[in-house]
């Protein structure tokens, strides 16, 4: 029996379509397993009796998600991993019988081997809440108005606490400690972090007063304030207020020097009040891992709409989610667009965050493994594997394939990366929507030519060395510091690729007299793309980024309440169906791939609605290279592959590697050049070379 499988994310039927394979006999046996089995859900039923929306049988399936009889068939399937209910926002007296519950459910899962992840809520059920903690009214969020910053759609009775309230900072920390060490759990989630965007932002008095201390430090200075605000002291200062006649999403970008620092703040102020929680978890059991929903990269301006800035979370996240609809792997059918969450799996592999994802289907589940930067935490184990959340339910013939090569191919390994794209603050920050488009263009070409790729922010900058060529897709404001660190780079034997109004402006938005890299180009530059030697190295100048003419963009993602709410302020955004390969992609890949001093490590025939990562495994001198088809329904055709070795000495194997197999297949191959060239097989969804070199004799 081969298993034809469907987009559910557990898969349930199978087709005749020839033999079975290895993968096809586990998953059946584990889904016959787990036939009647209620998984751990993250929610109480007290929320769902309270936010409706819920099946009748509802409370008797949660009541059997706690039975001994339940985990036991989940150990027996060898499910090794539950995130349970916690604490929801409803107090600590109203939630305890549930608490107890999940204690009791936590204690069995231990006994069986398997990892407790606890979830905890951002928002406060003010309807039992206020009841238990009155003073908790004086803890919420309040905007310019003096109202309470609700969640999204009708579930007003939950709101917002303030990122700068220390009490409820000290009241989430009981919970916190029972989670830890009553319950012992291995893993706390975090969900509900994210800030609400402008009008929406929070105002009370502490939030207002901690603003104002905020620039007191940045600008000290009678010559520092006047020179950013035009005032000797930022006492002076109001921040912008919001009505019918100055709304928020009439702005295209942030120009108010008062305003660009709130967007700063607000970034900071949730950064550290979630710092503050990670730091405490840890102090009670450094061994416990630690997330926060954060979410990823996608096309509006997160840190204006959400206050999140990932790099902001340095060392203080060990994971997070994605978490956002209409983001799953797929090939958009209107408009042709490449939809997948790569950016956001490259950005958190540079911030060494492990990436959490509920996956959809297989096709997401291979851009998962193939993308993600797993890691081993002391006293934990392995997270980000397929055996966390997103695989710990989904049981598939590709899921039994990626558990049984998971510890020996998609651990411990480093992605390659011969450029790196560079996001900047001020560029990424202070426009609301512009600056996105040539980005995630840009992006987008590097993805579907195969372009081994970084993604990077300002304080990466002291790093850049290690690539090839640092690429400015329209980064129109840069500090003097950035600009002087690139041109460094270049002198030094490097490639800065820089498209349309890049480095116009400084680190404030404000308009430079002379562009700083267009200015060493030659006169020619401005109308078509152009190569400069500057030093040692080179910049190469493109003038326009051109947008694809699509068909019409699906409007999944611009509604979805867990980035923005419907018709939200500031809604400026490229929508995922529209990350549609420029019309001219051909010249842009050409003029990065060209002008890289030491080439690509990699070149490859394989269709454009393939995606690819390298990586390698240094303990045991191999290489890796992942392709992912995403036309779900035709194979490529067999392709082409040209690898620059990665490790001294000859190569002793090319294997291929395929979840429609048994057993990997040997390549023939052949050594030329400094590379190592071998053709690749028709892809289905999925497959995986292994490239082993001999141990160099000395």
């Amino acid at each position: 029996m081969r298993w034809c499988v469907g987009a559910a994310l557990i898969l349930l039927a199978a087709a005749p379509c020839g033999a079975e394979t290895r993968w096809e006999r586990s998953a059946r046996r584990k889904l016959e397993i787990t036939k009647g089995v209620s998984w751990p859900n993250h929610e109480p039923l007290i929320f769902y009796l309270r936010r409706g929306r819920r099946a009748e049988n509802w409370p008797e399936i949660y009541e059997r998600q706690h039975t001994p009889e339940n985990i036991r068939a989940m150990a027996e399937a060898g499910v090794r991993y539950g995130r349970l209910h916690f604490y929801k926002g409803f107090g600590l007296d109203m939630e305890g019988p549930e608490i107890e519950k999940t204690r009791q459910m936590a204690e069995r899962m231990h006994r069986h081997g398997m990892k407790v992840s606890l979830y905890v809520a951002g928002t406060m059920f003010v309807e039992a809440f206020r009841r238990e903690v009155p003073e908790s009214v004086n803890w919420e969020q309040r905007d310019a108005n003096g109202r309470p910053v609700p969640y999204t759609t009708t579930q007003t009775y939950r709101h917002y606490p303030c990122p700068n309230e220390p009490e409820y900072r000290e009241y989430l920390k009981k919970v916190l400690r029972i989670g830890v060490e009553t319950i012992k759990a291995d893993q706390i989630f975090f969900d509900n972090v994210q800030l609400q965007p402008e009008p929406k932002s929070c105002r009370c008095p502490r939030c207002m007063s901690a603003f104002k201390e905020f620039l007191r430090q940045r600008y000290p200075t009678k010559e520092a304030a006047f020179r950013r605000f035009g005032y000797p002291d930022v006492d002076y200062l109001m921040l912008t207020e919001w009505d019918v006649y100055n709304r928020p999403q009439d702005l295209e970008t942030v120009d108010d020097p008062v305003l660009q620092e709130w967007v700063e703040f607000r970034c900071r102020s949730l950064a550290r009040h979630n710092g503050d929680f990670y730091d405490y978890i840890k102090s009670l059991n450094p061994n416990v891992t630690v997330g926060f929903n954060l979410k990823g990269l996608y096309g509006s301006n997160r840190m204006w709409l959400n206050g999140v800035y990932h790099p902001f979370f340095d060392k203080r996240c060990d994971f997070m989610p994605f978490d956002v609809g209409g983001m799953n792997s797929r090939i958009d059918e209107r408009t042709g667009a490449l939809i997948s969450e790569i950016r956001s799996y490259k950005m958190a592999r540079r911030r060494n965050i492990v990436c959490e994802e509920r996956l959809h289907d297989d096709l997401h589940c291979a851009v998962h493994m193939a993308f993600d930067g797993q890691r081993r935490f002391p006293g934990y184990g392995l997270l980000g594997g397929p055996s966390q959340l997103g695989g710990s339910r989904v049981i598939t013939p590709l899921t039994e394939f990626f558990r049984h090569y998971n510890d020996r191919y998609f651990v411990d390994v480093d992605n390659v990366a011969d450029v790196a794209v560079l996001r900047s603050w001020p560029s990424m920050a202070y426009s609301l929507g512009g600056t996105l488009v040539p980005t995630i263009l840009m992006e987008q070409v590097l993805i579907q030519h195969k372009v081994p790729f970084d993604i990077l922010t300002d304080d990466h900058l002291g790093t850049i060395e290690r690539y090839g060529a640092i690429i400015l897709p329209g980064q129109e404001s840069l500090s003097a510091d950035a600009v002087n660190r690139l041109l460094a780079y270049v002198r030094g034997g490097g490639t800065l690729v820089f498209t349309g109004n890049t480095a116009d402006y400084n680190q404030w938005r404000e308009r430079r007299a002379s562009n700083p890299l267009r200015s060493l180009m030659p006169a020619e530059a401005r109308a078509k793309i152009a190569v400069h030697r500057e030093g040692k190295g080179r910049l190469v100048y493109i003038p326009e980024i051109v947008p694809a003419r699509t068909r019409g963009a699906s409007d999944e993602f611009a509604n979805n309440p867990e980035i923005e709410a419907p018709g939200s302020p500031g809604n400026r955004r490229l929508l995922p169906s529209e990350w549609v390969l420029p019309q001219n992609h051909e010249e842009i890949y050409r003029a990065v791939s060209d002008h890289l001093p030491r080439g690509l490590s990699i070149r490859t025939e394989a269709p454009l609605t393939t995606v690819m990562e390298l990586l390698n495994r240094s303990a045991s001198r191999e290489t890796m290279v992942h392709f992912v088809n995403f036309e779900r329904n035709r194979k490529t055709p067999d392709f082409a592959v040209s690898l620059k070795k990665q490790f001294a000495g000859k190569v002793k194997s090319v294997a291929y590697f395929s979840p429609d197999a048994d057993d990997p297949k040997p390549l023939p191959f052949e050594e030329a050049a400094g590379a190592v060239n071998f053709t690749v097989p028709a892809l289905r969804l999925y497959g995986m070379i292994v490239v082993s070199y001999a141990t160099p004799t000395t």
